[in-house]
């Protein structure tokens, strides 16, 4: 669901790849470019979407100036990713007409990807909302929801409103039950919104939720659910988080308040943040101590915190024989920082693979090294 991500695995690759080349197989021998004849053309309708869904939206639609041919191709394309590409203060009215005339426009029936990446807030409310409906009357498959606007923050009640009349038992013009991964920054998601989701998406294995608002009591709780990752990171005012999920294999959490974990079996990678807080690693594994046995991974991402000292003897509070990675991640915390983490490098001395990162000390460095770069220029 990120930005990275790619909306094709290998396999597919592989296997338009092939069809791909049966099928200049049977136009005769010669490369595309050179001949009297057009050999990209002669590919099949569905292997030139699936190319075409490779490329980035705008550049996708580009294609339409080819021939006469390729002018509706794009328009099939099962992947949509809107991104403002980090514009400055993009239009916001630009960024709409966008997103409404591409969709007008898109004939697939089915989704597998639909990506919105702009600064958007509830002023905008309408739209989005029609574009949830399109997606989901697609059954769209995988889809994220990016309104963060840094380094222009808006209030969470500036956020776009969940709309959770979609799932209203009257409402059977969209169809849940083929999204298996779901991203939502900067969307408000009070009054039971996250519940609502698992209830309504029986497949949904990713649930990402940034900055969802002002919640004090999330529960993602049920024997049915399928999901594998999760996480709820910058919850404000958050009390209490239950997690009950038996396929659940990744956690990522910026509050280790109220947190009770039952039935987490397949829990292996587990990520905790912390700001402006103090960071006791006691507390860490006493909160993880019906999964802390089987951890592969555990990370600890601190920002402006102070340390507990702790000592070696830490190992003795909890074992942890499949542990191997543990990785601490700190910037700008108090001087006593560097002296703990060797501490507790020590205390889990049996973990394969130890890894501490100095944030701040990598950013100056970074810095440092395109200071140089532009003298050297």
């Amino acid at each position: 669901m990120s930005k990275d991500s790619s909306f094709m695995d290998d396999g597919k690759r592989l296997q338009i790849d092939t069809e791909a080349q049966t099928q200049m197989n049977k136009c005769g021998k010669g490369s595309f470019a050179g001949g009297d004849e057009d050999r990209i053309s002669q590919l099949s309708d569905g292997i030139l979407v699936d190319i075409i869904s490779l490329l980035p939206l705008k550049e996708a639609g580009r294609t339409s100036i080819l021939s006469p041919r390729w002018k509706n191709l794009w328009k099939h394309t099962p992947s949509l990713d809107f991104d403002s590409q980090n514009a400055f203060r993009p239009d916001p009215k630009k960024l709409l007409n966008w997103v409404d005339s591409v969709i007008k426009s898109h004939k697939s029936p089915t989704l597998k990807d639909f990506r919105i990446c702009f600064p958007l807030d509830r002023s905008s409310g309408d739209s989005i909302t029609h574009w949830l409906e399109f997606a989901f009357s697609r059954q769209v498959e995988m889809l994220e929801l990016n309104f963060e606007s840094y380094p222009f923050c808006y209030y969470w009640y500036e956020y776009y409103r969940f709309p959770k009349e979609l799932f209203a038992p009257s409402n059977t013009l969209f169809d849940f039950s083929s999204l298996k991964g779901l991203g939502f920054k900067c969307v408000n998601m009070r009054g039971g919104a996250i519940e609502l989701l698992l209830r309504n998406c029986p497949l949904l294995e990713q649930l990402i939720l940034r900055w969802p608002g002002r919640i004090s009591k999330i529960e993602v709780c049920g024997s049915s659910l399928v999901l594998k990752h999760l996480e709820i990171v910058n919850c404000t005012d958050l009390e209490s988080l239950k997690i009950s999920a038996p396929r659940l294999a990744s956690l990522r959490v910026t509050s280790l308040e109220g947190l009770l974990l039952e039935n987490v079996p397949m829990l292996v990678h587990v990520t905790v943040g912390f700001n402006r807080e103090c960071v006791s690693m006691k507390r860490v594994l006493s909160v993880f101590s019906c999964c802390v046995s089987q951890l592969v991974m555990l990370k600890l991402e601190m920002r402006m915190c102070n340390v507990v000292h702790e000592t070696e003897e830490l190992c003795e509070l909890a074992e942890m024989p499949k542990l191997k990675k543990l990785v601490v991640e700190y910037d700008m915390c108090d001087v006593g920082i560097i002296g703990q983490v060797a501490s507790w490098k020590r205390a889990f001395s049996y973990v394969h693979e130890f890894v501490s990162v100095d944030k701040w000390n990598e950013r100056r460095m970074r810095r440092n090294g395109a200071m140089k770069l532009v003298k050297t220029t």
